[in-house]
């Protein structure tokens, strides 16, 4: 009895000890891709999240390749609004990023850049836009502002 009482408990520390490291390799993920999004992303500091789908610039549908975007670096990131005509207010946000736990994330905007037709001007905020949860969901990464 005590020997099945131990390979019990070994088991779940062995399971506790693999769920982070599932977690390590969603975030190296984001890594050097560049990412659709849902929408807008961090032009103001009270967004609640977003919505990551996996992208890729030889996709056939033409359609695909306008809408909101993010890629990320070693420690930055960059989003862009891409649209079939000029006629459009066209922002780009950039800034750094820094993990907290595996599965937090902070976000540092430092410029918000718009450009042809915007009721706002550019800005450089330089601060925190937030601290968020991320999770994975099937072939998305969802970013919960907590």
């Amino acid at each position: 009895m005590n020997y099945f009482i131990l390979l019990f408990a070994a088991s779940l520390m062995a399971s506790s000890y693999n769920a982070p490291k599932k977690i390590y390799i969603d975030r190296i993920e984001l890594k050097n891709r560049s990412w659709k999004l849902d929408g807008k992303c961090l032009e103001t500091q009270n967004e609640d999240g977003f919505i990551l789908s996996a992208y890729s610039e030889s996709t056939g549908d033409i359609a695909s390749r306008w809408g909101y975007f993010i890629s990320f670096t070693e420690n930055s990131f960059q989003t862009s609004y891409r649209a079939p005509c000029g006629v459009d207010c066209f922002t780009s946000v950039s800034g750094t990023y820094q993990w907290l736990a595996p599965n937090k994330m902070e976000l540092f905007v430092s410029t918000i850049s718009r450009s042809k037709h915007c009721n706002k001007d550019s800005e450089s905020p330089n601060k925190s836009f937030g601290i968020y949860r991320i999770s994975v969901e099937n072939d998305n990464v969802l970013f919960q502002r907590i």
